[in-house]
């Protein structure tokens, strides 16, 4: 029980922690103070969270492309056709 109250704490932290963070930018980046930043940072959070979830897209797209690329250069070359390239 001790590990997970361990982690609800850990969790807990990091969101505020992550909160304070995103409200620091916006601040920076409006001139408004860290407290009147707090009610812009769940649509900056979501922001965020949809930049990151397009990037990894991207990068898993690019990443299986390549897979298919170096597994179509192997099978060519187990079948026969010699070294690729």
């Amino acid at each position: 029980m001790g590990g997970f109250r361990s982690f609800l704490i850990l969790a807990a932290g990091v969101a505020i922690g992550g909160a304070l963070v995103i409200a620091h930018r916006i601040s920076e980046e409006t001139g408004k103070t860290v407290t009147e930043s707090f009610a812009d940072v769940p649509g900056e959070a979501q922001r965020i969270y949809a930049d990151v979830k397009v990037r990894a897209e991207g990068a898993v797209g690019k990443a299986r492309q390549a897979y298919e690329d170096k597994q179509s250069e192997i099978d060519s070359y187990l079948h026969g056709s010699g070294p690729v390239g």
